[in-house]
Parts: structure tokens; C-alpha cells; sequence
């Protein structure tokens, strides 16, 4: 069961990885619910450019393989003590972004009737403690 719930958050590193290359290459779906606004603004407090999207999507993929990694899924990069921190890591981060960071993202955010606020509280932040609880089971495998 463990390694089912492991490889379902793995997808959906990867269907978020393909989300962001979309955005990067021009885009515009759900764009505009993923990026933090002022409270009286449509404009995004920032605005990533290609090559930052594109990492975000990069470190997707590397969130997913990772996770496969540690299910030994892959022949070729067997899971060792780095992937278990790397796992340990991820977990923090995770949980870290769920906390936010006290004005835009996160739980504890001060704004929170803007469109991107509303779907933190709702989707986003709660993604990210079921990430942070994954990656945290996943370096204990």
C-alpha cells in the first residue's frame, strides 16, 4: 500500500513537472490561480520567466525520480543514504511551504481572499503535507 501511495504522489510530481514546461513554453492555463497576488491587484507578486519554470519543472521530475529511486524501481540508481536525505529534504521543504512564509503562501498567510490565497488554503498547502508526509515515509523504505 505504502509503495502505491509513494508511486500516485510520483505522478503527480510528473503531471506538475508537465504543467510548469507548459507554462514555460508560453502557456496559460491555470496560470493564473498558481501565481500569489497583491490583495487588490490581478498581478502576480512574481513573475518567474522561462529558465525559472522550467526548473520548477526540472525539480518535478528529479521530486518523482527521486521517489522511484527510493521504491527501487529503477535497475540503473539503486536507493542509498543520500536518496533516504534527499527524501528527509524534500520532506522539510515541503512542509515548510505548507507553514508559508506568513504574507502570500502557506497556511499562516496574511492575505487570503485572492483567487491563488483561496486555492492555497484549499489544494495547494495540503498537497505539500501530503508530500512532506510522503517523502518523509519514503526515506524510512
Amino acid at each position: 500500500m505504502i509503495n502505491i501511495l509513494i508511486g500516485l504522489t510520483s505522478l503527480i510530481f510528473i503531471l506538475i513537472g508537465m504543467l510548469h514546461v507548459f507554462w514555460a513554453f508560453g502557456g496559460s492555463w491555470g496560470v493564473n490561480a498558481a501565481l500569489p497576488t497583491e490583495d487588490n491587484s490581478k498581478s502576480p507578486v512574481l513573475q518567474p520567466g522561462m529558465a525559472g519554470t522550467l526548473f520548477v519543472g526540472l525539480l518535478c521530475f528529479f521530486a518523482a525520480v527521486l521517489l522511484f529511486v527510493q521504491l527501487d524501481l529503477f535497475a540503473v540508481i539503486p536507493s542509498s543514504p543520500l536518496s533516504k536525505w534527499l527524501c528527509i529534504a524534500g520532506g522539510i521543504v515541503f512542509l515548510l511551504r505548507a507553514v508559508g512564509e506568513g504574507k502570500y503562501v502557506g497556511f499562516f498567510k496574511k492575505i487570503k481572499h485572492t483567487r491563488f490565497a483561496k486555492r492555497d488554503t484549499a489544494f495547494y498547502s495540503p498537497l505539500c503535507i501530503w508530500i512532506s508526509f510522503i517523502f518523509l515515509l519514503a526515506s524510512f523504505i
